[in-house]
């Protein structure tokens, strides 16, 4: 398969899917999770009542239905894959929504609009951008005084899970010219470690095509990242999973947007080894420490998904990998032994070895 240019895109329409699609056999269950997520990050579907909604990456169109359903007075969804405009299109047409409500085909950098939205969504739409803070600043730009950016993180302490079952994928050599048959192998391999997500309702081949084989073009955008391409016009309100402590008393004179910001990015510097492993809730820990957990994901991350594959590559990720679980085996113990799986059957190739390693998830 060539690397595509633009990332999503290329890739999505020389292949004609939209690998985002969710398997929903109880709809109102559906909503209920949608509006927990939304209230986990401190927004009530009410206040969404009456507001001007703008959906950036819409794919198939299921969560533009729940957002229909929340009764805003507009509703734009900014795509450019062909596919996922005739699918939000018809989501529209099929629903009972008295509101405005329309498609626009555009990039995402290229997507003009004189309107500000009370609401904005960008769901796993700017990690691996080119360019995640240009596109961040303009959701920024494009918010109503006191509106609301929802928008995906992602960094390669969260993905080091999902990059090391990349690398087992590269060592099979899992992915062929065939990008059907290809996912169907990912999928039969990891039978077993996706049998652990029982709430997840994503479908298995959009997991493979979207995670396993579509090509890495941009760079994530980790939480600090983020923070800092707020540059002060803007303040972290909330995440969902919440880190963010801030026991100071409601009168404390420093209210600024830089220290509420520096609050949340403290956080996340004693706390994310905690994105590591979904399974477990770790203790706070020396920044110090995930300063170097950072470092060394870095290095496994750039070594699966953004060089060409190597002999070098295999033993600097083996070299990563035993780095990592010396780091964090004392805080983190069961995600240490899930990384010592990995490295058993990085060193002997027996897909036995990854009894440990196969139940272990990022957040």
């Amino acid at each position: 398969m060539r690397k595509p240019k633009r990332p999503f895109l290329d890739f999505y329409k020389e292949h004609s899917v939209i690998p985002t699609h969710l398997e929903i056999s109880d709809k109102s269950e559906f909503f209920a999770q949608r509006n927990f997520l939304f209230e986990s990050l401190g927004v009530s579907g009410k206040l969404l009542d009456g507001s001007k909604i703008l959906e950036f990456g819409s794919g198939t169109g299921q969560k533009a239905e729940h957002l229909l359903s929340l009764k805003p007075k507009v509703y734009v969804a900014v795509d450019n894959n062909p596919e996922s405009l005739k699918s939000t299109q018809a989501v529209i047409s099929s629903s009972k929504f008295s509101g405005i409500a329309r498609v626009a085909n555009a990039d995402f950098l290229d997507y003009q609009d004189s309107e500000k939205y009370d609401f904005i969504l960008a769901e796993l739409v700017l990690p691996t951008q080119q360019h995640p803070q240009l596109l961040l600043k303009k959701l920024i730009d494009t918010l109503e005084v006191g509106g609301i950016l929802v928008f995906t993180c992602a960094d390669s302490i969260s993905l080091l899970s999902e990059t090391l079952r990349r690398a087992i994928v590269k060592k099979l050599d899992l992915v062929s010219h065939d990008l059907n048959d290809s996912a169907k192998r990912i999928i039969n391999f990891f039978k077993s470690d996706l049998d652990f997500l029982v709430g997840m309702n994503r479908r298995r081949v959009d997991w493979a095509i979207d995670q396993m084989i579509k090509p890495t073009i941009g760079p994530q955008l980790s939480i600090p990242e983020a923070i800092e391409g707020f540059n002060n016009s803007a303040k972290f309100y909330g995440s969902s999973p919440r880190f963010v402590e801030d026991l100071r008393w409601y009168k404390s004179p420093d209210i600024k947007l830089v220290s509420l910001n520096t609050i949340a990015e403290k956080n996340y510097w004693r706390k994310c080894h905690n994105f590591l492993d979904y399974r477990h809730e770790y203790q706070t820990i020396e920044e110090k420490v995930n300063y170097k957990l950072k470092n060394l994901s870095d290095n496994i991350y750039k070594v699966v998904q953004e060089s060409e594959w190597s002999s070098e590559s295999f033993a600097s990720l083996n070299e990563n990998c035993k780095n990592i679980t010396t780091l964090i085996s004392a805080n983190c113990p069961e995600t240490a032994g899930s990384i010592a799986s990995f490295i058993d059957f990085w060193e002997t190739g027996d897909p036995r070895a990854l009894e440990s390693f196969r139940p272990w998830w990022g957040r």
